[in-house]
């Protein structure tokens, strides 16, 4: 294992995982910067902002029938704590959650009609894109958001009874009603700057 870290480094190949390993030490994993606190009445203006945002995500969802609402939240979570609401990631975000999501969908279809071996093109796909996003290709696909839903997907708890459509439904409603706050927000704060 060292000497193949140590190729790496040779080869000038730049891996980063959130955590850095040392020779024959200890991996260290480097503690993110808390954001500044808010002042108290300011944190609760904010928490009620994002209250009133999530009720209005849960009421479209429940006027539009779509079921499995945590894969929408899980747009919300990930393109506030992962990309922290650039909205120029939200191309990257919504296509490899759409991939993620029907890599998991191949996996249970191919298991449920051939049983194991019937999964094994999911997983295929799954073990090339690992190895994609590790040199860098596909990165619209192939990205952090895809491993996310590849992930959350994968799990066979709720991949038993879990209706592809619908979380793809929530996917997009997710993308466009979090990422059309946000993009809408920045406007209006642009336009009150200057």
């Amino acid at each position: 294992m060292a000497d193949a870290v140590k190729r790496l480094a040779e080869l000038g190949e730049e891996i980063d995982y959130g955590a850095t390993m040392e020779m024959n030490g200890p991996i260290e994993t480097p503690v993110a910067e808390a954001a500044p606190a808010l002042p108290v009445g300011m944190a609760a203006l904010v928490t009620l902002g994002l209250v009133a945002v999530i009720a209005g995500f849960v009421a479209i969802g429940i006027a539009a029938g779509i079921a499995p609402l945590y894969a929408g939240f899980l747009i919300l979570w990930y393109f506030g704590s992962v990309h922290n609401l650039e909205t120029k990631s939200l191309p990257a975000l919504f296509v490899g959650a759409l991939a993620g999501l029907g890599t998991s969908w191949l996996i249970q279809y191919g298991a449920t009609h051939w049983g194991a071996t019937g999964a094994l093109p999911g997983l295929i796909i799954i073990i090339v894109a690992i190895f994609f996003q590790l040199a860098g290709w596909l990165p619209l696909v192939i990205n952090r958001a895809f491993m996310l839903y590849v992930t959350v997907l994968g799990a066979a708890t709720l991949q038993l009874h879990e209706d592809f459509g619908q979380v793809a439904l929530a996917i997009v409603a997710g993308t466009l009603y979090f990422g059309g706050i946000v993009f809408l927000g920045k406007l209006v704060a642009a336009k009150r700057a200057g």
